[in-house]
Parts: C-alpha cells; sequence; structure tokens
C-alpha cells in the first residue's frame, strides 16, 4: 500500500482493516527474523501453561494454527475480515463482543498499529480477559549485535545486542509510536501502565529478532 496515494490509508483502522490477505504472506512475512518472532510467540506461550488463549491480533495464523494442533484452546481476534477470525472487531468494541475469560492473552505487535494515547485504555481493557498478558512490542531504536544457538554445556539461545542511540530509526509503515522510540514510549513508560493491572512483569528480547521485545504480566 503506497504512502504516496492520499486515498489509501496509511495508519489505524482503516489500513488495518482493508489489508489483503496476500500481505500477510508476502516476502516479509517469509523472513528469517519474522519466522523467529512467531517460533518464539509459541515458545513462550507454551512455556506459560495456559490451555486457553485469546490472540489478539491474529495476522496470518501461524501463531494460533500451530498452538491449536497442540490441543490448546485458541480464540483470535482481529479488525480485519479477510483473515478470518472468531471474532471480527477493533479492540475498543470487544467489550462488546466477547465475554469470555482465558488462562493467557496473547497480543503481539498490535498495540503499536494504534495511536499511543490509546495504549492504556487498550491495556485495561486485555486485562479483563485473563490473569496473564503476552504482550509484544517493535523495538524503536537501531541496534547491532547477534544471536544463536550455544550447544555446550547444553542447547541454549544467547544473544547480545548493543543499542545505537545516536542513528535514529524511522517509524516501520502502519506504526504510530515503538518502544523506546520516543520518551513518551519508553519502556518505563510501558512497565508503568502495565503495572496499574499486573503485579509481575518480565521483559525481555527475542534473541532471535531484537525488534521484537516481549512483556510477561501476571496478576
Amino acid at each position: 500500500m503506497s504512502s504516496l496515494n492520499p486515498l489509501v490509508p496509511t495508519h489505524g483502522k482503516p489500513r488495518e482493516s482493508g489489508l489483503a490477505k496476500e500481505v500477510y504472506f508476502s516476502d516479509g512475512y517469509f523472513s528469517l527474523h519474522q519466522l523467529c518472532s512467531f517460533a518464539h510467540q509459541i515458545n513462550y506461550l507454551h512455556a506459560l501453561g495456559g490451555r486457553s488463549i485469546l490472540e489478539v491480533g491474529m495476522g496470518n495464523g501461524f501463531t494460533s494454527t500451530y498452538l491449536r494442533r497442540a490441543g490448546i484452546d485458541v480464540t483470535t481476534v482481529d479488525i480485519n475480515p479477510s483473515l478470518m477470525p472468531d471474532v471480527c472487531c477493533d479492540l475498543e468494541s470487544l467489550p462488546s463482543k466477547l465475554n469470555n475469560y482465558y488462562d493467557i492473552v496473547s497480543c503481539c505487535e498490535v498495540l503499536e498499529h494504534m495511536p499511543w494515547d490509546s495504549f492504556a485504555k487498550n491495556i485495561r481493557i486485555l486485562s479483563k480477559y485473563a490473569p496473564t498478558l503476552f504482550l509484544t512490542l517493535p523495538y524503536g531504536k537501531l541496534i547491532v549485535g547477534g544471536g544463536g544457538y550455544v550447544r555446550i554445556p547444553k542447547n541454549m539461545i544467547k544473544s547480545c545486542w548493543l543499542d545505537l542511540p545516536f542513528l535514529k530509526k524511522k517509524l516501520s509503515p502502519g506504526h504510530y509510536w515503538e518502544l523506546d522510540h520516543s520518551r513518551k514510549t519508553s519502556t518505563r513508560a510501558i512497565v508503568r501502565v502495565l503495572g496499574e493491572h499486573y503485579s509481575s512483569i518480565k521483559l525481555g528480547v527475542f534473541e532471535l529478532n531484537p525488534y521484537h521485545r516481549y512483556f510477561i504480566c501476571r496478576r
């Protein structure tokens, strides 16, 4: 979708609800970084041990399909009808569409597609559906480093990433904001909002895709 065409929305609900299904299977979704992110999501959600998951923002369905085939009950929510989610609505409308309760809410690479001013309200809505929230956000600083497998003494994934704050990173297409891209959207600000609803917050980086950062939030 071209930002040069004034008739094509570049942000928010009009863009996300109107993206063709093929976009979610474009070359970028076949990149190793993106595939590694899916693998990290599945790994962490499995480790959390929930048997029912509400996935807000289903994307191409990679994560939900895998988890369902593993016997986990997954309910998908998305604003885009072409993706055929279980519940099709925006996040603000979700309370009027869904009353169920789950073990985990998963919300990966979603909230940055909405204005920052709605972040606190979005977290409040998500917190009503499960005692645990698995949240990922795109990182807004340039970084250098590396990550991979260490096989001695046992298989482990290790990484070493360093910020380059003196080099400005452009926001990715469709993003209103990104983690630590500005002081307003800093990690501290994110944790402060999450802390209003959760007593335990663990944060980290996907070792094989450092531009995706995760928050595991528990009551």
